[in-house]
């Protein structure tokens, strides 16, 4: 994976990766699960066809223009935007580190994402809503 200009500081080990998170934020994603404040973990499920990256997709480019503004230092490519393309987990843990995860198969990815949300609403079923589990609430609480 090439870095196209894209200095890999923080929580963002490649512009790929950058580029994911910042579609998913912007509601490209394809599913969600999770919460980071309360659950440490905020999960999307993204799924990019290779039409779906061209420059001729206008919800796709305006969002890439931003991503751009942010990230100057980073040339638009075909290169880049054929890294976009396939199936991704993305997963922001509540320190702010963002790990991506590539999957050969739409059914792999929804697979473990369904994996990845289940363990999420059993946490949920075990709070009250809040983060605070509520097997640890007494009745001052």
């Amino acid at each position: 994976m090439e870095d196209y200009g894209y200095r890999p500081l923080g929580k963002f080990s490649s512009a790929r990766d950058s580029i994911l998170h910042f579609l998913c934020t912007n509601e490209w994603a394809n599913d969600h699960t999770g919460n980071s404040m309360d659950w440490n973990v905020y999960a999307w499920r993204i799924t990019n066809e290779e039409f779906d990256v061209q420059g001729s997709n206008h919800e796709f480019g305006s969002i890439m223009e931003q991503w751009f503004e942010d990230n100057p230092e980073v040339t638009d490519s075909p290169e880049l935007r054929a890294e976009l393309v396939g199936h991704f987990c993305v997963v922001e843990y509540s320190g702010g580190h963002v790990g991506v995860a590539k999957y050969n198969t739409e059914a792999e990815l929804i697979r473990d994402f369904q994996i990845i949300e289940a363990e999420y609403n059993e946490w949920d079923e075990q709070t009250n809503g809040d983060g605070v589990d509520i097997h640890e609430l007494t009745e001052e609480d």
